[in-house]
């Protein structure tokens, strides 16, 4: 099983804090590590796969936060549990793709899920804008002009990924499967190697979900895909409650980990800076007003930590922390 490097400053847990404040420092942690290597890794191109990754990662973490607020400040169930789909989907895409453990595998279903987005995008961008008749002539040119400027932005994701295709090798190592795969924009697949049907050698969702182990007896992340498909139980007044608040928060906090801890791994060669990290005031306090005032380390105590785990790492190469 892919563990990952796991670092171990966090006592929120052995405290018997509530699930939120438990998400808190997870989600602050992570937060320190999107800043570090979106620091290092200024710019998402598709082939600049650290870069592209550092930015999905970004977007995750704003995603968390909206969660956060949108239980927090608005208590909407159904919307929460709409974001909770979506974030479930998406750590269960980082582990399939950014942590497939062959390079050239990965970069091909990289190039692939990237082709699969953004030609499904160009197929529902329109080209004829459908506000004529509702919208003044240059309401209507800017957005005709807002519509050309992503055509355009996709058809050089899809260029670039096209390229990155191109310089594969799986290509000389398997003509047949390879161009089987491309041709279906197959990035869920289960093996490299030919196949006739689709469904014959493709991840279902709930396959995936089981590879974050989210999935273990019961399915959560299809049976909360109602409230995004707004079926039935959308419909209900459902109340943020305490118990409401600890089911969607403890999902919340799972997948925050588990996305923490692949993010670490993808990103082993850069966790001395992002340790750094914990250093820095603005962000080494955020962390520590997680924990309450009879746990809450001193400052001098959290940078002997820090430091600690620093040299741990320096000397291995590896040190453990905890989510």
């Amino acid at each position: 099983m892919d563990m990952g490097p796991k670092y171990h400053i966090d006592g929120t847990e052995e405290f018997g804090y509530i699930t939120i404040n438990r998400f808190l420092y997870s989600f602050y942690m992570y937060m320190n590590t999107v800043k570090r290597i979106t620091d290092l890794y200024r710019y998402a191109s598709v082939q600049d796969l650290k870069g592209y990754v550092a930015h999905f990662c970004y977007i995750r973490l704003k995603s968390f936060d909206t969660f956060l607020k949108v239980v927090v400040e608005h208590k909407d169930y159904v919307t929460a549990n709409c974001i909770l789909r979506m974030l479930g989907d998406c750590v269960a895409i980082f582990k399939l793709i950014y942590r497939e453990p062959d390079k050239d595998l990965l970069i091909l279903r990289h190039a692939l899920y990237v082709i699969d987005g953004c030609e499904r995008n160009l197929e529902v961008l329109p080209d004829k804008n459908i506000n004529e008749g509702c919208l003044p002539d240059e309401e209507l040119e800017a957005l005709g002009e807002a519509t050309r400027f992503n055509q355009e932005l996709r058809r050089r994701m899809i260029r670039e990924a096209r390229d990155l295709l191109d310089a594969s090798p799986l290509e000389q190592q398997d003509k047949a499967a390879f161009d089987k795969i491309v041709e279906d924009r197959n990035w869920k697949f289960k093996d490299f190697k030919y196949y006739k049907k689709k469904g014959s050698n493709q991840y279902k969702w709930q396959d995936l979900y089981e590879l974050i182990d989210a999935c273990n007896g019961f399915d959560l992340l299809s049976y909360i895909s109602q409230y995004a498909h707004g079926l039935s139980m959308s419909n209900l007044i459902m109340n943020m409650n305490e118990q409401n608040v600890n089911g969607v928060v403890s999902e919340a906090l799972m997948l925050i980990r588990r996305l923490h801890k692949y993010t670490l791994s993808f990103f082993a060669k850069e966790q001395l800076y992002i340790l750094e990290g914990l250093f820095v005031p603005k962000m080494r306090d955020e962390i520590l007003a997680c924990f309450d005032d009879e746990h809450r380390p001193d400052i001098v105590k959290w940078n002997e930590d820090v430091k600690t785990k620093i040299q741990e790492l320096s000397h291995t190469g590896s040190c453990e922390i905890m989510l």
